[in-house]
C-alpha cells in the first residue's frame, strides 16, 4: 500500500521510532503492518499517523504518483536524447522529497547514471554504479535490466566494447525498453562485427518507428549506413545521397549534436576511400559547429589532423598547432585521447623512434586494458611493421607469435 510506504518514509526521516509514532493511536505491531502494506487499515488512522508527521497523507499518495509519471517522463527524454527536456525533468524530481524514497532510489539513480552519460560525465556515472552495487537490496527484475542497461552504456562510452557486448546480451526479455538494441548494435560495430552490428539495428530502427522516437530512428539509419559501406562497399555516389537525406533530416529538426556525428561519419568513410579534400570540408563543417567543450570535439580533431595529414592538405605548422591544442585541451580534461595528440606530434616532428617507443609503452598497454581489439590490432599491426623494417626482429617475432597464438585453427581437430 502506497500509504504504508510514505508514512514509513516520514517516520524514518524525522527520525521517529514505530512506538513513538504509533502512541495513543495503534498498536507497534499494527503500524507495523501498515508500513509492510501486509494488513487492511482505516483511512482515519492514516489521517491520524500522517498528522504526527506533519504531513497530508493524500497529498502525499497524489505526490508519490506523481513522482513515478515524472520518472517515466525523465526516462523518456534520456532515450530520446532530449538534454534540454532532461534537465527540467530532473529539475522538477529533484525538488520532490520523494527521491530518496525506497521505491524510487535505485530507479532515479539509474536514470540519473545515464544522465551522466548522456552527458559524458562518466566519473560521476561509475562512482553512482558502484554506490548502487554495495545497496544491500533486491533489485527488481526491471531494475536488474536497467542496471545492465546502464552498465554496457558506460562500458561502451570508455571505449570497453566487449564488456560492454557481453552486459547488454544478458539483459532478459522481460525489459521493455529495447532502446538497448541500439547500444548492442554500436558495440558490435566497434568491434567490426557488422552483421550483428546491422541486426540489432534493425531491431533498434522497428523499436523507434514503433515509438515514434524520430530522432533515434535518424541516429540508427546513421548507424546501417556504417554497416551498409562495411560489409558491401556502396558506391560514392548512393554513399553521398544516403548522407545527404540523413544530413537534411537533421537540421530539419534542428539537431545539431546529429548534424555533427553525420559530418564525422561522413568524412571518415571519404578519408577512408581517400576523398581527402571532401572528407576536409565535412569535417570543417562539424567543427565550426561546436565548441571545445564538446566531449566530440577532440575526436573530431584527431581525425581532421589525420586527414589533413594524409592529403598534404595543411602546413606541417598549422597540423602542429591543431595537435598542440588538441593535446592541451585533453589533458586539463584528464581525458586519454591526449594519446593521440602526442603521436600526432611525433610524427609532424618526424620522431619515428619515438611515435613507435610511445605506441608499444603507452598507447597499446592502453587499448588493452580497456579491450579495445580493434585499435589493439590496429597499432600492434603498425608496430610490427615498424620493427620488420628496423631490424628488430627479435619483438617482431614476439609480436607475431603472441598473435599466431592467439588465433583459433577451426581446421585443427584436438
Amino acid at each position: 500500500m502506497i500509504e504504508g510506504k510514505i508514512l514509513r518514509y516520514y517516520r524514518e526521516k524525522k527520525g521517529y521510532t514505530q512506538e513513538q509514532l504509533s502512541k495513543g493511536i495503534c498498536s507497534v505491531s499494527h503500524l507495523s503492518k501498515i508500513e509492510r502494506g501486509i494488513t487492511e487499515y482505516s483511512g482515519e488512522i492514516t489521517t491520524i499517523l500522517s498528522k504526527q508527521l506533519g504531513i497530508d497523507i493524500q497529498d502525499e499518495v497524489r505526490n508519490y504518483k506523481s513522482f513515478e509519471e515524472k520518472l517515466e517522463e525523465w526516462k523518456n527524454a534520456i532515450v530520446m536524447l532530449d538534454t534540454e527536456n532532461m534537465k527540467v525533468k530532473k529539475a522538477a524530481l529533484d525538488a520532490n522529497q520523494l527521491t530518496d524514497i525506497p521505491d524510487f532510489q535505485v530507479h532515479y539513480s539509474l536514470l540519473l547514471a545515464r544522465h551522466y552519460l548522456v552527458h559524458y560525465e562518466m566519473e560521476k556515472c561509475h562512482k553512482l554504479m558502484k554506490k548502487i552495487k554495495k545497496l544491500d537490496i533486491n533489485l527488481s527484475p526491471y531494475e536488474s535490466n536497467l542496471y545492465k542497461h546502464v552498465q554496457g552504456i558506460y562500458y561502451f562510452s570508455i571505449g570497453s566494447y566487449k564488456n560492454s557486448i557481453e552486459v547488454l546480451k544478458k539483459i532478459d526479455s522481460s525489459y521493455t525498453s529495447q532502446e538497448y538494441y541500439y547500444h548492442l548494435a554500436i558495440s558490435y560495430h566497434a568491434v567490426h562485427d557488422n552483421t550483428l552490428a546491422y541486426y540489432y539495428a534493425q531491431k533498434a530502427l522497428r523499436y523507434f518507428q514503433e515509438t515514434l522516437s524520430f530522432t533515434r530512428i535518424l541516429d540508427t539509419e546513421t548507424l546501417i549506413i556504417l554497416q551498409l559501406n562495411a560489409q558491401s562497399q556502396f558506391s560514392l555516389k548512393e554513399t553521398g545521397q544516403y548522407y545527404y537525406k540523413l544530413i537534411q533530416s537533421a537540421k530539419k529538426i534542428q539537431s545539431v549534436d546529429r548534424l555533427i556525428k553525420l559530418y564525422y561519419n561522413l568524412g571518415e568513410e571519404l578519408f577512408r576511400r581517400k576523398h581527402y579534400e571532401e572528407a576536409k570540408e565535412y569535417l570543417e563543417e562539424g567543427l565550426t559547429l561546436m565548441n571545445e567543450e564538446n566531449f566530440l570535439f577532440l575526436t573530431m580533431l584527431d581525425l581532421y589532423i589525420n586527414i589533413c595529414y594524409k592529403g598534404n592538405l595543411k602546413s606541417k605548422e598549422c597540423l602542429l598547432s591543431d595537435a598542440k591544442r588538441g593535446l592541451h585541451h585533453a589533458k586539463q580534461g584528464k581525458d586519454k585521447r591526449y594519446l593521440y595528440f602526442k603521436l600526432h606530434l611525433f610524427l609532424l616532428n618526424e620522431k619515428e623512434d619515438s611515435y613507435y617507443e610511445y605506441v608499444e609503452d603507452e598507447v597499446i598497454p592502453h587499448f588493452i586494458e580497456l579491450g579495445n581489439e580493434g585499435l589493439i590490432q590496429h597499432f600492434e599491426v603498425r608496430l610490427f611493421r615498424y620493427y620488420i623494417k628496423t631490424n628488430q626482429n627479435e619483438k617482431a617475432w614476439a609480436l607475431a607469435k603472441k598473435k599466431m597464438l592467439a588465433e583459433i585453427s577451426y581446421n585443427e581437430l584436438d
